[in-house]
């Protein structure tokens, strides 16, 4: 009793502010112009290529900084938690969190007017370097956590044991960090691939995605019914994603 009295306002917000409207949204997507029931906004999805075209476009944008997030983040984490120690961490944890304060629109703009300076213009290069500084720290904190839980002790246990750096990376650390790899991946991949704002100010003509679609879609085409089933198909979409990875996840480790 008690932790359900502890939970209900997370419960009573959760049910007003995300499960509501997407019992509404998911209304709306069998809903013709006539408000009679329809299977035409999903058919129009199927039909016209244009859609899976940003869905597969936009999968590709996420995979990408997914990836390059976490071939930064990882070895950063290892630094700032293994090697760095007092006054050194503390300025490099503040180095990496501080921008992270700042309002994503701003940080964008900033990022515009660099690539400015340096000869760039909006395009897919600049839009992948505002996505990597954008869900950069996303990826290195989890990760940064689950580097910091690594007893010494089983690292000098396997050095014991005769292993190398190698051996020491592939079979011990990498292992015990799996859990924030997978949590910081998932959150990367899940949160890049319906980004808005950085693919509309740092795109240009190749940053219409999933959440640029969806917004033309709602705000711009006037067209809410295939809006809700874009947005209901992605939805659904994520969530296969993250129990996919989770449940692979989760085999590997036994967690």
């Amino acid at each position: 009793m008690k932790i359900s009295t502890i939970i209900l306002p997370l419960i009573i917000f959760l049910a007003l502010f995300f499960y509501a409207p997407f019992i509404i949204l998911g209304y709306q997507s069998f809903q013709g112009l006539g408000g009679e029931f329809t299977l035409d906004n999903y058919l129009a999805l199927v039909r016209d290529p244009t859609y899976l075209h940003v869905i597969l476009y936009s999968i590709v944008i996420a995979v990408e900084t997914t990836v390059i997030t976490l071939l930064l983040a990882y070895p950063a984490s290892y630094y700032v938690a293994r090697i760095a120690s007092g006054q050194e961490k503390i300025i490099l944890l503040a180095l990496l969190l501080t921008p992270f304060w700042i309002d994503v629109l701003l940080r964008s703009i900033a990022i515009k007017t660099i690539i400015y300076t340096i000869g760039l213009r909006e395009g897919y290069t600049a839009m992948m370097i505002g996505m990597v500084y954008e869900y950069l720290p996303i990826m290195f904190l989890p990760i940064y956590a689950s580097m910091s839980r690594i007893s010494r002790s089983a690292i000098d246990a396997a050095r014991v044991f005769g292993a190398n750096t190698w051996d020491l990376i592939r079979r011990v650390i990498v292992p015990m960090t799996l859990p924030g790899i997978v949590a910081g991946s998932l959150l990367v991949l899940l949160m890049s691939m319906t980004e808005f704002v950085i693919p509309s100010l740092l795109g240009g003509t190749q940053g219409f995605t999933i959440g640029s679609l969806i917004y033309y879609l709602f705000l711009s085409g006037g067209l809410w019914g295939v809006g809700a089933a874009l947005t209901m198909i992605v939805t659904v979409m994520l969530m296969v994603f993250a129990f996919v990875i989770a449940k692979r996840a989760g085999d590997i480790t036994g967690w």
